[in-house]
């Protein structure tokens, strides 16, 4: 069989003589069509364009940026011990992980790059995982408050983050006064709460310096208790008046504490510490004595009439 096909191109024609050009015309025609029905989707008897842009993981939703909720999302610290606020992701792909301050709305950390001047704040992740770590150094109590992990979609995904700054606290028993008898022992306690690690040292100061327990005058020592609350205590045997003034005790990361030590030569310690409230006695009872005298002779006075 001999068919004879005519086209027109670039200009003149030509003829397929023959089966084999017949057959790769129809070939080129197939292709043809089978290109322009990749346009078209067929759900049974209906059918949907397809978008311009092929399918990406973008467009799966189960393959979508996610939050791991596993991560700790309530983080207690101690003043000026690091901290660190851990966003899982899951499917980042190529969209970026943000830090904000929610308080304030300032940006501290996009991808990997710090965004704010206080170079205490720092992202940290590490390749092949899904991590996002803000690191906070020498955190202060001003830094407890909200924070947020912010994901680029639109909108915006985000997940919020709770620091809080805790400051231990030093006390002394028997503050803000003691007073102490002349050749006695003072026996100064220091208790440091609301601390999440022992305490590395606890320092004694008497009168701005710290005490050399190793000094010419002997007889004062220190022992110190590392536990959930340290406790720091300070002895001095044979109390002098020299020994009287201001007694701070400053712990490795709590607040200070001080208290006033009075040593009293002769007299009781009793009596000077309650001085105030005898003499407020004494006063009332020569009030009442008064009155009494008073009416008295106004009673007599009236007799005689």
């Amino acid at each position: 069989m001999r068919v004879s096909i005519r086209k027109k191109r670039f200009g003149f024609d030509f003829v397929v003589t023959n089966a084999f050009s017949f057959g790769l015309l129809l070939l080129v025609t197939s292709v043809s069509c089978q290109d322009k029905s990749r346009h078209v989707r067929s759900f049974g008897k209906s059918k949907e364009e397809v978008p311009a842009r092929p399918n990406t993981i973008w467009d799966d939703i189960h393959l979508q940026p996610q939050f791991d909720n596993s991560s700790t999302r309530n983080v207690t610290t101690q003043l000026s011990k690091t901290a660190f606020l851990n966003c899982r992701v899951r499917n980042l792909g190529e969209r970026l992980v943000s830090w904000i301050r929610y308080h304030d709305l300032h940006v501290l950390t996009v991808g990997r790059y710090t965004y704010t001047t206080d170079q205490r704040f720092q992202a940290i992740h590490n390749d092949n995982t899904d991590d996002w770590t803000l690191q906070i150094k020498y955190p202060l109590k001003r830094d407890s408050g909200v924070y947020e992990c912010q994901i680029s979609t639109e909108p915006k995904m985000s997940m919020l983050y709770y620091l809080s700054v805790i400051v231990a606290t030093a006390t002394i028993r028997g503050a803000p006064e003691m007073y102490m008898k002349s050749g006695s022992t003072i026996k100064l306690t220091c208790d440091v709460t609301h601390s999440q690690q022992p305490q590395a040292y606890v320092f004694w100061h008497h009168n701005g310096k710290v005490i050399n327990y190793d000094s010419p005058r002997g007889g004062i020592s220190v022992e110190t208790t590392r536990a959930d609350v340290s406790t720091s205590r300070l002895l001095i045997t044979n109390a002098r008046m020299s020994d009287s003034g201001n007694y701070t005790c400053e712990p490795s990361n709590a607040d200070k504490a001080s208290i006033i030590v009075h040593v009293l030569n002769g007299e009781k310690p009793g009596a000077l510490q309650h001085g105030d409230q005898n003499s407020s006695s004494h006063t009332s009872s020569d009030t009442v004595l008064l009155l009494t005298v008073v009416l008295m002779l106004s009673l007599g006075s009236l007799l005689v009439r």
